[in-house]
């Protein structure tokens, strides 16, 4: 499993980063077609995107990859997948159709201002489309398809910022102009995605399946709307509390930020499957520990070079109308990355305890409603970034402690705790850099300097050895001269 887990973790990664590094070239486009308030209202609308993606389908996605492992006969699998999709579709439609309705009164409540109910139309639009081409994307990673699956992503990514030059710069659409390119590169990609996978979808649906994959999938709805909760609950804080401005501001820095996810991306695909069909062998449950300590070291440099780097990212991607953004990547990038590490604790999915996840979820969305409530009014924008880091850190706790007692992965906990020591050290270190050292060439070599340290560091305590860097380098290169 570890060696396949390698190979398809750099085919989901390697797309991952392309994908991410062309929609990075779209900052630059969006920052300066929008302003701080039309940037504001795309987050608040990016925010409700990530809300359907949780409760609109209710999670059936996730019940079809749980049955999917399960079912290995042919006809059995498409007729799970199938009635996914027209569950999926027909959820989309009532959801979407009804928004648009009422499309000003909600606008209103959304915004505050009616002049973006044309914007909030296209968002609508594009939930609807974005929650098809998930569930249809996703299926790539269910069959192991992962080159298709890479391709597809990629082509998304190429097909949203060639749209967005033609309806940004050539048209000068503004807000619409972003909205319109991505519903038209989703469209296109959907198509092609529900070609590549005709032998999987039929026009038929089982009442039954659909059943089964609900007792898996229900519990995960509320436990959707608290992560929800826990992640995107800042936007309507500052919007209460500050403006919509500052709301895209912090979505700006929460772009940045996300930049680290990149490190996850390709591991969560890949991973999630493997550990599923492999779950029963002996062997897995310390190749999984293995990888996240392998994981841990990457996240705590990637976290750290984010960090320093943050001012000058902004000042490249950004007009000086968004300098604000910078200060927050260092609290948002680990509260980004720890949202998404649960990976590495498989137990709630593997015993289908998902109501054991429900709690976890809750629990860190309480945590996040409060810090948001005492913070945000105090703090503004610093306030809801280290609301949404101690939020991320409660779930990842959780869940950690909840899976240990299902599925235990004996995690090397130690060197773990002095890594993350190190990595504070650090970031004190760069902090006085940034204050104190010019020019900024000086102290781009001083962060490189820290950053250089921190790895020999994360190397001397074991996290990650000389001899597995060479090992898994040697099993990725001969995996794909066997593919």
């Amino acid at each position: 499993m570890l060696r396949l887990a390698l190979h398809d973790s750099l085919i989901y990664g390697l797309a991952s980063i392309l994908s991410r590094g062309l929609a990075i070239f779209l900052l630059p486009i969006y920052t300066r077609v929008m302003s701080p308030a039309d940037y504001g209202v795309y987050d608040l609308l990016v925010t409700l995107v990530a809300l359907a993606n949780l409760v609109v389908a209710l999670e059936v996605s996730q019940g079809l990859a749980r049955y999917w492992s399960d079912n290995h006969e042919g006809a059995a699998r498409v007729r799970f997948a199938s009635t996914a999709l027209w569950f999926t579709a027909g959820m989309y439609l009532f959801v979407c159709g009804f928004a648009l309705l009422f499309a000003e009164p909600f606008t209103m409540l959304l915004t505050g201002d009616a002049v973006y109910v044309n914007a909030f139309r296209l968002g609508m639009a594009f939930i609807a489309l974005n929650g098809l081409y998930y569930l249809v994307l996703n299926q790539f990673r269910w069959e192991l398809r992962s080159r298709e699956f890479a391709v597809i992503s990629l082509g998304y990514a190429l097909l949203t910022l060639g749209f967005a030059l033609l309806f940004c710069l050539v048209l000068e659409l503004g807000l619409e102009g972003v909205l319109l390119a991505q519903i038209a590169a989703t469209l296109l990609c959907l198509l092609v995605a529900l070609w590549r996978l005709r032998s999987s979808f039929r026009p038929a649906f089982d009442a039954e399946a659909l059943q089964k994959m609900l007792v898996f999938s229900l519990p995960l709805v509320p436990s959707g709307i608290a992560i929800f909760t826990s992640l995107y609950i800042n936007r309507f804080a500052l919007i209460q509390y500050t403006s919509v401005e500052e709301v895209g501001i912090y979505g700006l820095a929460t772009r940045i930020a996300g930049l680290i996810t990149l490190l996850i991306l390709g591991v969560q695909a890949a991973l999630t499957p493997l550990v599923y069909q492999h779950a029963n062998e002996p062997e897995t449950p310390g190749q999984i520990a293995r990888l996240f300590s392998w994981f841990g070291a990457l996240a705590l440099l990637g976290c750290l070079g984010l960090g320093l780097l943050a001012g000058e990212l902004v000042q490249v991607f950004a007009t000086a109308d968004y300098a604000s953004a910078a200060p927050l990547v260092f609290i948002l990038a680990p509260a980004m990355l720890l949202s998404q590490m649960y990976v590495f604790a498989p137990g709630i999915g593997i015993r289908k305890k998902t109501l054991y996840q429900l709690g976890v979820t809750l629990l860190a969305a309480a945590v996040s409603v409060l810090a948001n409530w005492l913070l945000v009014p105090t703090f503004g924008m610093p306030g809801a970034a280290w609301a949404t880091l101690l939020s991320s850190t409660v779930f990842l706790w959780g869940w950690f402690w909840v899976s240990q007692r299902l599925y235990p992965v004996p995690y090397a906990w130690r060197q773990l705790a002095l890594g993350l020591l190190a990595f504070f050290a650090c970031v004190v270190a760069g902090r006085v850099i940034e204050a104190l050292i010019q020019p900024a060439l000086l102290a781009l070599v001083a962060k490189a300097a820290v950053l250089l340290v921190l790895a020999l560091m994360l190397v001397g305590l074991r996290l990650v050895s000389v001899t597995e860097l060479q090992t898994g380098y040697r099993i990725l290169c001969n995996r794909f001269r066997r593919s």
